[in-house]
């Protein structure tokens, strides 16, 4: 029984130090992200999006998204740390999931798709993009709906679903540079690699804890 505990005891550390991992890499994404605010186009991303930097429709959108986008990965990992869904500090953790899901709903994942419509690397990577905007929209609204209806283990299942693809911002920008630079693809493959592997592992991930660990989540 004391090795159990220990077991018991280790994981849970362990997946504290997973959580807080997840929190300080979307922050630091949220920092990097907020260069964009300097509304320069020539830096990052939009060094890619030449074509679409005076369209204001299209800037617009991508302000609208990376700023909903910093809403979700700075609230995200706090709806998984213990400390915020205590009865002292529930409140917190309500404020922050509303941000969480209003953002995503109403301004990130909608936007997501309608840049998605515009990603460099033709239909396969569009189409990457797109299921991702959907499937985060969908998780995100599925688990709003069960904490509506006081269902605390489906909405906890489905915020995991939905932190998983949110985080895909952040696996975006570790495959990009490995896939490039150290395995020395086609720009194009890296494109449509990345479309899909940004979400896909994360969302397995998201599967496999929930199958094997539910109970330190």
């Amino acid at each position: 029984m004391g090795f159990i505990s220990m077991s018991s005891l280790a994981l849970r550390w362990a997946f504290r130090l997973v959580w807080l991992g997840l929190l300080f890499s979307s922050c630091f994404l949220v920092l990097v992200t907020l260069a964009y605010f300097s509304f320069r186009t020539d830096i990052g991303f939009l060094l890619a999006k030449q074509a679409f930097v005076r369209d204001s429709i299209w800037m617009s959108v991508f302000y609208l998204h990376i700023s909903s986008s910093i809403l979700c990965l700075f609230t995200g990992p706090f709806q998984f740390i213990s400390f915020f869904r205590k009865k002292t500090t529930q409140g917190w953790h309500r404020v922050l999931g509303k941000v969480y899901i209003f953002s995503i709903l109403f301004l990130a994942a909608p936007t997501g798709a309608y840049m998605a419509v515009f990603a460099n690397g033709g239909f396969g990577t569009q189409l990457g993009f797109i299921i991702l905007s959907v499937l985060w929209f969908v998780s995100t609204y599925i688990a709003w709906q069960a904490i509506l209806e006081k269902d605390i283990l489906l909405h906890k299942k489905w915020m995991i679903r939905s932190f998983a693809l949110t985080f895909s911002a952040v696996t975006l920008r570790i495959w990009m540079p490995v896939l490039s630079a150290y395995c020395g693809m086609n720009p194009d493959l890296v494109l449509l690699l990345t479309a899909w592997i940004n979400w896909l592992p994360n969302l397995l991930v998201a599967e496999l804890l929930l199958i094997f660990f539910p109970k330190y989540l």
